[in-house]
């Protein structure tokens, strides 16, 4: 058995599924120029209802937005969900902008 061989049977015994998120709203907090308000105001901008926000766990100014920036999307009555909650895991399609919508019984 060669390389090859070895790393392609490895791989099979240990699939794995993955989800890609299409439809989030990129924070920006990595920039350079990033500050604790331009993050707040592009998020709380751009959300809307099933919005998945990215943040980057290494971003120096994120933990100063976080506060501001919760309080203000559940002033407007967002919620916040686990992700899993917001996975469609059958009888779904996904639309061109990225998004999941249930299929009616019977459609394929």
């Amino acid at each position: 058995m060669n390389r090859a061989d070895k790393v392609r049977s490895r791989g099979e015994n240990n699939k794995k599924y993955y989800i890609t998120f299409v439809s989030y709203v990129d924070s920006l907090d990595w920039k350079e120029n990033a500050t604790p308000e331009s993050i707040c105001k592009r998020v709380t901008n751009k959300v809307k209802n099933g919005s998945i926000v990215l943040f980057h766990n290494d971003a120096d100014h994120t933990p100063a937005a976080l506060p501001n920036i919760l309080k203000c999307l559940k002033d407007e009555g967002y919620e916040f969900v686990f992700i899993s909650d917001l996975i469609l895991k059958e009888n779904y399609e996904i639309k061109h902008d990225g998004t999941q919508c249930k299929l009616k019984d019977g459609a394929n």
